[in-house]
């Protein structure tokens, strides 16, 4: 019996790390990007402040990771507090590329990825950040991003990183007296 506990605590712990990044892809596309855009946008435009609005996600985050321990290790339940680390383990890995490796968030700290599976998700990440408004972003994910932004596809992706900046720029422009110019979209 004890194995078969210790084999669903393994489960749940490589389990919740890895199911983690489809949870964070959706509440990235339609909290971060839909109504909690006001807690977001001010990652998307940096304000040069130490801490963001945006960090909040992170702390609910690891408020429900630190849940789940405390949770699983007083009902003597450690497959819950096996879920909880794997939430924590995703925590770390979101922490190291994205606020290190991609935001450089922590002076001092360089990170250069060479490995083309990291490479594929900062390309994905500078497409992500792209954008400022808060409808026209793609690539949601964090730790995962899809064959497309392999380096391979350098040409595709700097295209299509042209056509972004340049559909934001239209945004940014003041439209003309005589109601001539880019349309803005509300955020």
């Amino acid at each position: 019996m004890e194995i078969l506990r210790i084999g669903i605590a393994a489960v749940a712990l490589v389990g919740s790390a890895i199911g983690m990044e489809f949870v964070a892809r959706v509440l990235h596309k339609y909290v971060m990007h839909g109504q909690g855009w006001c807690l977001h946008a001010d990652h998307h435009r940096s304000t040069g402040r130490v801490f963001q609005k945006n960090d909040l996600y992170f702390l609910l985050f690891a408020a429900i990771s630190t849940g789940l321990v405390a949770i699983g290790i007083r009902s003597s339940l450690f497959e819950i507090t096996a879920a909880g680390v794997g939430v924590a383990i995703y925590g770390v890995g979101y922490v190291v590329f994205h606020d290190i490796m991609f935001h450089g968030r922590i002076r001092g700290l360089k990170f250069s990825p060479r490995h083309p599976y990291l490479r594929r998700i900062v390309n994905a990440h500078r497409m992500h950040h792209a954008t400022v408004t808060r409808g026209s972003a793609v690539s949601f994910h964090f730790l995962w991003a899809p064959r497309f932004y392999d380096e391979a596809n350098r040409e595709a992706i700097d295209a299509k990183l042209r056509e972004i900046r340049e559909m934001q720029r239209a945004i940014r422009e003041p439209v003309p007296s005589d109601g001539t110019g880019p349309a803005h979209p509300s955020e």
